[in-house]
């Protein structure tokens, strides 16, 4: 199974997706995400509002992108921490991976949470 688009990093001031092999750029392009200078198929979203970063993450979820689990203080940890302080709503996905995450080959499962 190809691996889907992903969050890969929530921080204060910055949202990245790693764009899957089905996926298209356009439609994150369209939602203010800019293509990576240093690694393929990475997009990023900036901005000093955090409530621009908080809408980000709902929108990203409306769209049934799921948030990795691959390093420690994940992309999810990150979002729960939002959630728990009361920025973001809502059930979201997880993709966790089972093995080395950076390998394209590597098992994953999606998860609610």
């Amino acid at each position: 199974m190809p691996r889907p688009t992903n969050v890969t990093i929530v921080e204060s001031e910055r949202v990245v997706v790693k764009v899957g092999e089905a996926d298209t750029p356009a439609r994150f392009v369209a939602l203010g995400f800019e293509k990576s200078e240093n690694y393929e198929a990475v997009y990023g979203f900036h901005s000093r509002n955090p409530d621009d970063i908080y809408r980000m993450c709902e929108a990203l979820r409306d769209l049934g992108v799921p948030y990795s689990t691959h390093r420690h203080m994940g992309a999810d940890y990150q979002l729960e921490l939002l959630r728990d302080r009361g920025h973001v709503h809502g059930q979201f996905k997880r993709i966790n991976f089972f093995g080395n995450d950076r390998n394209d080959e590597a098992p994953f499962v999606l998860e609610d949470f």
